[in-house]
């Protein structure tokens, strides 16, 4: 993970949670795209305007360079938009975050709320380039899909990891618990222990006491 990844992305999760990585989807996507839309938008209508004279006489130039201005914009918009539709994995939470031009749409999944964490393969060649659907399956029947994520095993791997460290720290805790509980006991049993040992001192002592005076008669 870059450091412009880590200063972009750390203002979309909260302040006491740490953040470990974040999920792209693949730029093969926005690659693509950009061909076609280029190709259709900006290559082939300046090709008509140079060859064809009576385009020329009909269409100011400055007309294609401000349609030319806006496909470039429209093009720098599409690079954005795919940049931002990430996960986003922290100590805590995964973050779904799904960029547009007014707002940025988010939700956060909690690791005790997953169910399950799995990839979904579309074509043959998505294996060769290492791109993947990643789903997180929530409780409740709740679904989260990346779609065509790059390297998706990497997300699965942490997610799952620390569903695992959070599980053995219950365990532990329950032990923990368990332990100090037993403990407490006894603790408690020892100290009535020392404190009926001590009464039963005392009144061993008070009857030694009572016995050694010269006018005690026994009547045991």
């Amino acid at each position: 993970m870059n450091k412009f990844d880590i200063n972009f992305f750390s203002k979309y999760i909260p302040e006491w949670q740490e953040l470990i990585t974040i999920i792209h989807t693949h730029p093969v996507n926005i690659i693509n795209s950009l061909i076609v839309k280029l190709a259709l938008f900006a290559v082939l209508p300046s090709v008509f305007y140079y060859y064809s004279i009576s385009i020329q006489k009909i269409v100011p130039f400055y007309f294609l360079e401000i349609f030319l201005i806006i496909v470039f914009i429209k093009t720098i918009y599409d690079i954005f938009n795919w940049y931002n539709d990430v996960w986003i994995i922290t100590n805590c939470s995964v973050i779904w975050l799904e960029w547009s031009f007014l707002k940025a749409n988010s939700d956060s999944i909690e690791y005790d709320s997953i169910e399950w964490v799995w990839v979904e393969q579309n074509w043959i060649i998505d294996k060769i380039l290492s791109k993947w659907d990643l789903v997180i399956h929530k409780m409740w029947d709740d679904s989260f899909v990346l779609n065509n994520a790059i390297n998706p095993y990497k997300a699965v791997d942490i997610i799952e990891w620390i569903i695992n460290q959070e599980e053995e720290d219950v365990e532990t805790d329950k032990f923990d618990m368990i332990m100090d509980a037993l403990s407490g006991v006894v603790w408690n049993y020892l100290e009535k222990w020392k404190q009926t040992s001590k009464r039963q001192h005392e009144l061993e002592e008070k009857i030694k006491e009572i016995e050694s005076k010269i006018w005690t008669i026994d009547l045991r």
